[in-house]
């Protein structure tokens, strides 16, 4: 019995010692720096929030002040705008009126002055009409090089028949102004820049019981005929009492010159 009741009083004693070996000193300390954590980041996390809503009212001011400034320029923009359109159709209104008054004034010389009109003509600037010849060149059936159609052998063809007294002249349809080109390129003949290909046939407005006498008497009928002779190339003159002949592009009724360019002062 004594035993036993020693028994119990060691177990006794032992877990006292064991619940009583840390003081509640222990317990508070070690539990402090958890504490001091949160606390941390609670502090932070509000003066996070504090500096972001900082930020967020200065922008919503500064947009608030910067609006009416905008506003004025947007404005100011808008009126430019329109105002940049007011003058654009002023001056497209002046320019149709003027436009007008250039083609009044040109039917009145059309009218009025013959000697303008004849100029016209010459330079190829409109249309023509009335009786000439026909002409139609075509490479020899041999298909020799000597008996291929140039750019040089129509060019001979076009200048006599201008120097026989053609009033005008077009290759394949292709009106011949004093600007006109007749030269080879990319392969073919070209004429205002524009392809031609054989057979072709060159109309010359002038009068009809001159113009072919006076044209196989000059040089270039001579170069002709003996083209035909010594290559066998096809050609033939015809007169025709009716021919319309267009006007040529624009393009080659406009002179283009150099400018010189001023220099730095």
């Amino acid at each position: 019995m004594a035993e036993s009741d020693t028994a119990s009083q060691a177990e006794g004693l032992l877990e006292q010692i064991a619940d009583t070996a840390l003081d509640d000193d222990y317990y508070v300390v070690r539990s402090g720096p958890g504490d001091q954590r949160r606390e941390f980041n609670t502090v932070l996390t509000g003066l996070v929030l504090g500096v972001f809503a900082l930020l967020v009212a200065v922008a919503a001011i500064q947009t608030r002040s910067d609006r009416p400034a905008t506003e004025r320029e947007r404005e100011t923009l808008i009126n430019d705008v329109d105002s940049r359109k007011s003058l654009l159709a002023s001056r497209e209104a002046s320019a149709a009126q003027l436009r007008t008054q250039v083609q009044d004034l040109q039917s009145q010389v059309d009218s009025f002055d013959p000697a303008f009109q004849e100029l016209r003509l010459l330079s190829s600037d409109v249309g023509a009409a009335g009786p000439g010849v026909t002409v139609r060149v075509s490479p020899s059936a041999s298909g020799d090089v000597l008996g291929q159609i140039r750019d040089r052998d129509l060019r001979i063809l076009v200048n006599g028949l201008w120097y026989a007294g053609a009033e005008a002249v077009s290759v394949n349809g292709n009106r011949v102004g004093s600007l006109s080109a007749i030269r080879f390129a990319e392969g073919v003949i070209k004429v205002n820049y524009r392809g031609v290909a054989p057979p072709y046939v060159v109309e010359a407005i002038g009068d009809q019981d001159t113009l072919a006498d006076r044209f196989e008497e000059n040089p270039a009928g001579l170069y002709w005929a003996a083209r035909q002779q010594d290559a066998g190339v096809a050609f033939t003159v015809a007169g025709s009492s009716d021919l319309t002949l267009g006007a040529v592009p624009d393009a080659r009724l406009t002179i283009r010159h150099a400018t010189a360019i001023k220099g730095e002062e």
